[in-house]
């Protein structure tokens, strides 16, 4: 049974959600998302004018004559969020990363229901976690943001190939998803790859500061700090401005490659940070995400 406060976080993140997906917003996520698909309808024959491309030659062969394939705009979508829960997501600057990517995540919900989409969620860490298969309707928003919000993971590591191979098992029919996780994870890049094609894949990563909640800016001299996932010990000299540089400069070569990879999967990018508001990037992003829209 869930006490008074945790009650009060759920019915707080989901006003605060639904008052985030502004008619603005809607608009944004409409216009991204919707139209990029094309779902086969039926067969005609062919009429002089029509686009051969779009002759059907397997049924041409069949009725010896020819037919081509007409396509309708598919209308309702499916918003799957695969969100990652594992220990690393735990800590972060003003509040837990992954309190951020609930926050997100309840942003997205509240914007498909007002589409009239469904919505799904998968939590994972080294294990599938758990599975909420897509539905409609404001009851089932609520049921997400409650798993979002109360669920304890049981992995400290993450196994994002894992995860993507698991969705592209249940869920069949070409959906929006949203992959959010800080990426501390391996051997993922071939998973992510097949699920771009199957998928509008977009991967979210929850970042923060380089310094912040690792090293103090103003140093504190030798520390020992540990790894939540792999449970590894590192002493540094928290003081040594040569040390926080290094620091600076591996997160920001970290941040380009690790972009470079999964925009060459076919997924698209953004980043949220933990000290700063989700709404500002997720809009950025929605609203240059939808000219690029393609039929697939």
């Amino acid at each position: 049974m869930l006490s008074p406060e945790i009650i009060a976080r759920i019915k707080s993140l989901s006003l605060r959600g639904r008052h985030l997906a502004t008619d603005v917003m809607t608009g944004d996520y409409a216009s991204a998302f919707h139209g990029r698909g094309m779902e086969f309808h039926e067969v005609r024959e062919y009429v002089p004018g029509d686009d051969v491309r779009g002759i059907d030659w397997n049924v041409t062969a069949r009725m010896n004559q020819p037919f081509i394939k007409i396509f309708r705009e598919e209308r309702e979508l499916t918003l799957m969020l695969l969100v990652d829960v594992s220990t690393s997501l735990s800590v972060g600057v003003d509040r837990p990363r992954q309190l951020v990517a609930a926050e997100l995540a309840s942003i997205l919900a509240w914007l498909a229901i007002r589409s009239n989409d469904r919505v799904g969620l998968l939590l994972f860490g080294e294990k599938i976690e758990l599975y909420v298969p897509p539905r409609k309707g404001q009851a089932h928003v609520w049921r997400i943001i409650k798993d979002l919000l109360t669920w304890k993971g049981t992995s400290p590591g993450s196994n994002i190939a894992l995860a993507l191979d698991h969705l592209a098992t249940v869920v069949k029919r070409r959906s929006v998803c949203f992959l959010v996780s800080d990426f501390f994870a391996v051997d993922y890049a071939k998973s992510l790859g097949r699920l771009a094609k199957q998928h509008d894949l977009t991967c979210v990563q929850m970042t923060q500061d380089p310094l912040d909640g690792i090293i103090s800016k103003s140093g504190v001299g030798i520390s020992n700090f540990v790894d939540l996932e792999t449970g590894e010990f590192i002493e540094l000299d928290a003081s040594d401005k040569a040390v926080q540089s290094a620091i600076i400069a591996h997160h920001e070569t970290r941040q380009r490659l690790l972009e470079r990879s999964l925009r060459a999967s076919g997924a698209d990018y953004f980043a949220v940070r933990s000290d700063r508001s989700v709404v500002e990037p997720l809009a950025d992003y929605l609203r240059s995400h939808g000219p690029r829209r393609r039929v697939r």
